[in-house]
């Protein structure tokens, strides 16, 4: 069993690790020959003071300097010999055996007493096989791109994976699901846009080349969309169109809007009008996204106090509630949005479709969707 392998592992690292004990005896020796060079020095020394080729004074000083050299290893030599003489003598490697082996039977014995030795492992493969409701992200994700690998035409197979890489902040892994999904399912409206966000996201905000290819496109699908429409003035606002942009949203508060929407494009406008300020999508600073994405969720909440009856509403604020990392509000919101549709079955599966989308789980307790 692994266990009984790490345990002999654990006592062969400890042998080569106590093999240094049995290196004193090298070390002595080591020693008594720097002693026997320092002797040999002084006698140079010596024979040169003799033949009057060094002068007194520097004679004195390299004597000394070797003396003290000398007295240094002799001591050094004593110690080693000592130490081989008490405890690391001819029995250094029975004690090194026997260090081991205590070590090795301690560990085998305290894994038996608080492990579960007889615990069945689960590799990978089992992991991808439970029930979806079980399942962790990460998993989830991992069987997801497992069936792609085996399947990469599957258009509806992007399409569930790009969300949820988009949910988990993967935006560079849902701008290729999307494109993917593009490649072997043609353009619509709902994977340019996924395309076209994922890149922006990805890009820190600021609308590129590609993402505004993207937007431009499904603009040409479906010029009527709000989505759509609040991109294309959100391009504008980049380009410094602002003329442009005002004129998109107030075409689009001059209809039937969300009010979530309405908000947003109504706080666009004040943007818009705002002197000495600037609009660039890209520029913005990170306190002050978060400030418009919080202003229309809030606001989205205190509406469906109101009103619970906007299906579309509660399901909306689930998943914002998801994407902003609030599991426990997207639960609440989800228990609320349950007992307000109590007698529309429909209604329900809608509700539980976008929990499990969210990430949340069965009935809000936590999980990944259903594939």
């Amino acid at each position: 069993m692994i266990w009984i392998i790490f345990a002999l592992l654990t006592a062969g690292v400890i042998l080569a690790v106590t093999r240094s004990l049995r290196r004193a005896p090298a070390n002595a020796h080591a020693g008594a020959s720097e002693v026997e060079v320092y002797k040999a020095q002084l006698a140079e020394l010596d024979r040169e003071a003799e033949r009057g080729t060094v002068g007194q004074e520097e004679t004195r000083q390299t004597r000394l300097e070797l003396s003290r050299r000398l007295l240094r290893a002799s001591r050094q030599g004593n110690a080693s010999s000592q130490g081989v003489g008490v405890g690391f003598g001819g029995n250094s490697a029975v004690a090194a055996a026997a260090t081991a082996a205590l070590l090795a039977l301690g560990t085998i014995a305290t894994y038996v007493v608080y492990g579960q030795p007889g615990l069945r492992d689960m590799p990978l493969e089992a992991r991808l096989n439970v029930p979806p409701e079980r399942q962790t992200v990460d998993v989830y994700i991992a069987k997801a791109e497992r069936e792609l690998r085996a399947n990469p035409k599957d258009v509806a197979g992007w399409m569930r994976i790009a969300p949820v890489y988009f949910r988990n902040g993967l935006f560079d892994k849902a701008a290729d699901a999307y494109s993917r999904a593009i490649e072997y399912g043609g353009m619509d409206e709902e994977k340019l846009l996924g395309l076209g966000e994922a890149l922006t996201f990805a890009n820190d905000g600021s609308i590129n080349d590609r993402a505004r290819l993207a937007f431009e496109s499904a603009a040409k699908l479906s010029p009527t969309s709000l989505r759509v429409r609040l991109w294309t003035g959100l391009i504008a606002e980049q380009d410094g169109r602002r003329g442009e942009a005002e004129k998109i949203y107030k075409a689009m508060l001059a209809g039937e809007l969300h009010p979530g929407l309405r908000q947003l494009v109504n706080q666009r406008l004040a943007a818009l009008s705002a002197p000495d300020q600037s609009n660039d999508v890209a520029q913005a600073s990170p306190e002050e996204q978060g400030k418009m994405i919080r202003g229309m969720v809030d606001g989205l909440a205190a509406r469906l106090k109101e009103n619970k009856s906007d299906l579309e509403g509660w399901i909306r604020l689930i998943r914002s509630y998801a994407v902003l990392k609030e599991n426990d509000k997207a639960k609440d919101a989800a228990e609320t949005a349950r007992q307000a549709f109590a007698s529309d079955a429909k209604a329900l599966r809608e509700i539980e479709a976008a929990v499990k989308e969210a990430g949340l789980g069965a009935n809000g307790q936590g999980g990944q969707p259903r594939t």
